[in-house]
């Protein structure tokens, strides 16, 4: 059920397991904010061992809660752990990269003001509701073109399992 409002807006929720959704880097992406609405808010599922190659927002914070899991993260020449509760904020303008370093699927709800990283994982990903695709059968050359279109620009590989191990005992 949806209510007007004196702004001509109307309340919305998306359940759990709705919204679109979209294989992003062989991962899943679920769009979970209404269509338009800001922020936009990102349920992301990333498998054991995924990680985020080094990229930049120009635009935006990268800005999440963890719901499940364990990362590893370096964002310019920070390093840090973030587990299940945690909130993190990368700030707009530096370089960072993460990397899933638990056994089982981590979930993170993200969060930004624009919707330029949602208009790059609209270009690249595969339909959720299309099996999950091969990740070695991904042009990430061509998908890292869109994204420096879509002003998030990969400016280096993802963190290695080393790297991101040696975080997590820092953190220890």
């Amino acid at each position: 059920m949806t209510h007007s409002t004196a702004t001509g807006r109307r309340a919305a929720r998306t359940a759990d397991g709705e919204g679109e959704a979209w294989w992003f880097y062989g991962d899943r992406a679920v769009l979970r904010s209404p269509a338009g609405a800001l922020p936009v808010v990102i349920e992301h599922h990333l498998g054991p061992g995924a990680a985020a190659p080094l990229h930049i927002h120009h635009d935006v914070d990268d800005s999440f809660y963890l719901l499940r899991g364990q990362l590893a993260l370096r964002c310019g020449d920070d390093t840090f752990a973030a587990s299940a509760g945690d909130y993190v904020c990368l700030p707009k303008g530096v370089p960072h990269a993460l990397r899933n370093v638990g056994a089982a699927e981590a979930v993170l709800l993200q969060t930004h003001d624009a919707d330029s990283f949602l208009r790059f994982i609209r270009r690249v990903g595969v339909p959720g509701g299309q099996p999950r695709p091969d990740p070695s059968s991904l042009d990430y050359a061509a998908m890292n073109e869109i994204a420096a279109q879509t002003r998030t620009p990969v400016l280096g590989p993802p963190m290695t399992e080393e790297e991101a191990q040696a975080i997590i005992t820092r953190g220890q």
